[in-house]
């Protein structure tokens, strides 16, 4: 790397564990002026910052003690803030409000006023170091994301007709402060040693949490693995086979359950002693069944490949600890031990989340379309940070296309050069008008020995040409082909297919609106507008 090259950024850990769900690392944030604080936790399909709004927290909405604190906010003008106060920060711009659009195909909801405001990782004393003025910002209100989110994506997101802010991670190397769009990731493990704390590093990894064996995997437009097996091994020698057809699945750090088809679930359930809670859609443990795991602990031992079957792979080994973890209101009335396991309902669903990011470290390049996935390293005392610089995969190449300043000292042609660029113009256009006629006069023959189609039947409804089902073709590979390489600033993309080298169609997504029932969800005071991520691939 060159003298005065940006070199990777840690974001700091703010050593907060947090969460309604279970006990999450998170990281330091401030936003607005004055600077409002907030622990986050990183989102790998989200492109701003996602931070919960003043308002959810009102007694009307959610009736709980620091309803703030629970949710990351800190202190701001010495008491407790429920949650960011727009109307707080004089470098506020608002857009609208409008759907978050993270998790939809996971049933998560949530409206949002989006606006720009100034961004900043870390303490106060950082603030200098990792600012960005007038980054895209969206203050939501939902239970569904607890904490708020630090969104990875490379991908800009079109907030209504107009607005197409860059994320989070574009304007960091924008400005210089990251060599790539890249990342490296560890969630942490509280159940490890004193409380292992998560790591962050953007435009690189730390090596020094990350195992020898890796698996090298081409990135999508989501992080897409293939699951081949698992498998559960007790410390009594027992074991089971989980799941032997593979899956291709998600992983995504906005939720933190596993979501496998739900007769793995079921052989899960059975092989741990879970309980089904119909009400919450979750698997509880009962006390009886917690001693149980905690006298005997299983281990899950996930086989990882580049598609559902054959090709590369890595075994990733998750203990009990990690999936015994505890959730509360809005999830259950009160504190209850669960099992992050959830039925999908259909293989848009399979997903990892949070939980199985504990033991496992992530290096996403998203310039070069590829992600390694490797078990996490855990040593007491810790190792020294390694850190590795993912390198820009075209150093020459601006994000953003941007006019050459003009050059008044620049030497001008010569005339007989002009003349001579002028002629070849002028016979240029002659030839090119030549070629225009013949091929018009070619295929308008053609045109008049054209048979004339034959009549349709008018009478035919449209409707019976139209198949009674329209079946989903099953993910089963992820071998990518043939697959046109996106732009460096392509919006965020809707996941989809990617099956045998097959080239990918551009298409638009609209995001729809909440439902009116679900009141908990609303933005008072605001109409909610649609926005929308497009897809140019």
């Amino acid at each position: 790397m060159s003298a005065g090259s940006p070199k990777p950024l840690v974001v700091p850990n703010s050593g907060r564990w947090l969460g309604n769900d279970g006990t999450w690392s998170t990281f330091y944030v401030h936003v607005g002026a004055p600077p409002q604080y907030f622990h986050v936790l990183p989102s790998f399909n989200g492109q701003t910052v996602y931070l919960p709004i003043d308002q959810d927290c009102a007694p009307e909405r959610m009736n709980i003690t620091d309803c703030g604190g629970q949710r990351g906010v800190e202190i701001f003008q010495s008491k407790p803030s429920p949650g960011f106060q727009k109307n707080a920060s004089s470098s506020w711009k608002e857009i609208g409000i409008y759907q978050m659009g993270l998790g939809m195909n996971l049933g998560l909801k949530g409206n949002a006023y989006f606006g720009y405001d100034n961004l900043g990782l870390g303490s106060n004393q950082d603030e200098n170091k990792t600012k960005i003025d007038q980054l895209a910002v969206a203050a939501y209100a939902t239970p569904d994301f607890w904490v708020g989110q630090l969104g990875l994506s490379m991908f800009p997101i079109i907030v209504g007709e107009t607005e197409r802010p860059h994320s989070f991670l574009a304007r960091l190397k924008e400005e210089g402060r990251i060599p790539s769009l890249s990342f490296g990731y560890q969630a942490g493990a509280p159940y490890r040693f004193t409380k292992v704390p998560g790591s962050l590093v953007l435009g690189g990894y730390d090596r020094s949490r990350q195992s020898n064996k890796t698996l090298l995997v081409p990135a999508t437009l989501d992080i897409i693995v293939g699951v081949q097996k698992i498998t559960s091994t007790f410390s009594n020698g027992t074991s089971a086979t989980l799941l032997s057809n593979g899956i291709v699945a998600t992983i995504d750090t906005n939720v933190q359950d596993i979501w496998l088809p739900a007769s793995v679930c079921d052989t899960i359930a059975s092989t741990l002693g879970l309980t089904y809670f119909e009400a919450a859609q979750r698997y509880v443990v009962t006390d009886g069944a917690r001693n149980a795991l905690q006298t005997t602990p299983p281990t899950l031992v996930f086989t990882i490949g580049t598609s559902a079957t054959g090709g590369d792979t890595i075994t990733i080994e998750i203990p009990y600890a990690a999936f015994d973890l505890q959730a509360r209101y809005p999830i259950f009335g009160t504190q209850s031990n669960y099992f992050p396991l959830r039925r999908a309902a259909n293989d848009s669903q399979y997903t990892l989340g949070r939980a199985f990011m504990q033991e496992v470290y992530l290096s996403v390049d998203w310039e070069r379309d590829v992600f390694n996935i490797s078990q996490a390293v855990f040593t007491s005392p810790p190792l020294a940070s390694e850190l590795v610089t993912i390198e820009p995969k075209n150093k020459t190449d601006n994000l953003v296309p941007r006019p050459s300043p003009s050059n008044s000292g620049s030497k001008k042609l010569a005339p007989r050069a002009i003349a001579g660029i002028a002629i070849g113009a002028v016979a240029l256009i002659l030839i090119l008008l030549l070629a225009f006629w013949f091929y018009r006069r070619k295929h308008a023959k053609q045109d008049t020995e054209t048979p004339d189609p034959p009549p349709s039947d008018e009478k035919k409804d449209p409707g019976d040409f139209a198949p009674e089902t329209v079946e989903k073709p099953r993910r089963t590979d992820l071998e990518l082909g043939g697959r046109m390489v996106p732009e460096m600033y392509a919006p965020m993309p809707e996941k989809h297919e990617l099956q045998g080298g097959e080239k990918t169609e551009g298409r638009v997504t609209e995001i729809v609106e909440a439902d009116e029932g679900a009141m908990v969800y609303e933005l008072p005071g605001g109409e909610v507008r649609r926005s929308r991520m497009v897809e140019d691939i």
